[in-house]
């Protein structure tokens, strides 16, 4: 074809350019039409419940302010409901927090963590990897995800948590240790301490290595330095989950600061990883069983680049929500010398008190466990108080199922949308539990307090409980059994040797109360300074060490 002699094509190529990019906005604004009508077609099936004030971004101020999100999820249920709706950007959220229908939610087949990309939960897969990759907290329920689950659940075995046992309880003799040297007269961060305790267990059965937490309190050595690396990238990663557009405003200074310090921490996972694919660990570990997944979608092992986010996230639920739950148990205690009185009476009748007459408790053993009813309640009272993942859990109806009904026919969740039912608020709850604010382990000592009053059941005859601090359905948490052990253990330790008392600048419970701060676990944003008392001084080294 020839050419026309007046041909200029730096003018046709500029004209092709502008109608390719009128196109592109003519596309580009449909689709932002379309969203826009499936949000409001949405907002229609869900008109009837009550709900937020509207806003253009929904919650996300309110969120952004505060740091008690899990207190906030609680203070919404009490003023709308069990059943209340909210939006953030263009995605609807119904928030249950009736314990029945709850429990439907989170067992039911047709609502899955495939959730819409910008409700948020990019935010943890950039905290665990720098490829943001789902991991087994994230993934939908998959292949993949049945594939790690069943890794990493044959670790958590009774079997394998019994074999460990010792080295567990070894962790906190060293932690006495170390306490018992540095005195009653200095406050001691015993959230720091306890999540070391907690990091070198899962030091430990996760990784087969003896990672040294607890044989200082000093922020400058290597765990100190590996535990503010995860509390930095975690804070970064809350941020973002509060607020999904922050990784785009890469204008600010703490969003860069942010990123770099979620550097630092792929750097400490991405070393672990190393040491771990270099010298294999004990069978018996998860790491091993991470190593050896067979990855569904190619039928090959998993490579460092879906393996690391996995390392990371169960290196954070290894020692973090153990850590603080241990901490925020210790600080109940201190607040009641009832509860302490009738704790220290238990492990005085099994010879696991220091006493004048026995400085040295004898080692705790396996056996023993089951026989601390008392410390167990205190513990699950804890946990129900506190709740170090209050805040979750978020589900969506999977793809293709259409509109998921609950407590028949009471609630519906149509397709896109979320429904979100946070444990804090559920355990917090006034309808469902005597005086929920106040800390009173003799409520475990009755038949049945894990389930709702009046017997509820769900339609396979499964009875609802109402104490879901490890969640509930297929995707609880794999590794509680660990962290019950683990507490268990650690808290009758602790309390067998000394007594602890909140520090003055610690303030009043109703400071503390205030401090509390979720990022991504619940923890007190003040540390938990405590003077460490030693009940006959001085503690001597522990015949399990």
């Amino acid at each position: 074809m020839e050419v026309p002699a007046d041909f200029n094509l730096p003018y046709a190529l500029s004209d092709l350019t502008i109608k390719l990019f009128g196109v592109w906005i003519l596309v580009e604004l449909c689709h932002g039409l379309f969203i826009l009508y499936k949000c409001w077609r949405t907002g229609r099936k869900l008109r009837h419940l009550p709900s937020l004030p509207p806003s253009l971004l929904g919650p996300l101020d309110e969120i952004g302010k505060r740091n008690d999100r899990h207190r906030l999820y609680t203070e919404w249920a009490q003023k709308y409901g069990p059943v209340m709706t909210y939006r953030v950007l263009n995605t609807h959220v119904v928030m249950v927090t009736d314990p029945v229908i709850a429990a439907e939610a989170l067992r039911h087949k047709s609502l899955d963590k495939d959730l819409p990309k910008m409700f948020g939960n990019r935010a943890v897969d950039e905290f665990t990897g720098p490829n943001a990759h789902q991991t087994i907290l994230t993934l939908p329920t998959d292949e993949r995800w049945k594939a790690v689950r069943k890794a990493v659940a044959t670790a958590f075995s009774t079997t394998n948590m019994r074999a460990n046992f010792p080295g567990i309880r070894t962790a906190c003799s060293q932690l006495i240790e170390v306490l018992a040297e540095m005195g009653p007269n200095k406050p001691v961060d015993m959230d720091n301490a306890t999540c070391r305790e907690s990091l070198d267990v899962i030091g430990m059965v996760g990784f087969g290595r003896d990672l040294g937490a607890t044989r200082s309190l000093m922020d400058h050595d290597e765990p100190g330095q590996a535990i503010i690396a995860t509390q930095a990238a975690q804070h970064e990663a809350e941020l973002g989950l509060n607020d999904p557009l922050r990784r785009f405003k890469i204008w600010r200074r703490d969003v860069w600061a942010g990123k770099a310090a979620t550097k630092r921490f792929h750097k400490v996972i991405a070393r672990l990883l190393a040491d771990i694919r270099q010298k294999r660990p004990a069978e018996s570990t998860f790491a091993a069983h991470l190593l050896d997944i067979v990855d569904p979608r190619t039928g090959a092992t998993l490579t460092d680049e879906f393996l690391q986010p996995e390392i990371a996230l169960l290196f954070l639920a290894g020692f973090e929500t153990t850590g603080h739950t241990a901490s925020w148990t210790i600080y109940a205690i201190s607040q009641n010398a009832d509860v302490e009185a009738k704790v220290v009476d238990e492990l005085a009748s099994l010879g696991l008190l220091a006493t004048i007459e026995q400085p040295q408790p004898r080692p705790i053993e396996w056996d023993d466990l089951s026989k601390l009813v008392y410390l167990n309640a205190v513990i699950k009272e804890a946990m129900r108080k506190y709740p170090a993942g209050g805040v979750a859990s978020f589900r969506s109806p999977v793809k293709g199922a259409g509109d998921v009904v609950l407590g028949g026919g009471k609630v519906v969740i149509p397709q896109g949308a979320v429904i979100h039912t946070p444990i804090a608020a559920i355990q917090l709850s006034p309808a469902i539990w005597d005086e929920p604010e106040r800390f009173n382990p003799d409520r475990w000592l009755q038949n049945d307090a894990e389930y709702v009053p009046g017997g509820a059941k769900l339609a396979d005859g499964k009875v609802v409980k109402r104490f879901i601090p490890f969640g509930d359905g297929q995707r609880n948490c794999v590794g509680q059994t660990l962290a019950r052990l683990n507490l268990t253990t650690a808290i009758a330790q602790l309390y067998g040797s000394f007594t602890f008392r909140l520090a003055s600048e610690m303030g009043t419970p109703e400071e503390v109360k205030a401090a509390e701060a979720v990022n991504i676990t619940l923890s007190c944003s003040k540390g938990m300074k405590m003077h460490v008392i030693p009940r006959v001084a001085p503690v001597k080294k522990s015949a399990a060490a």
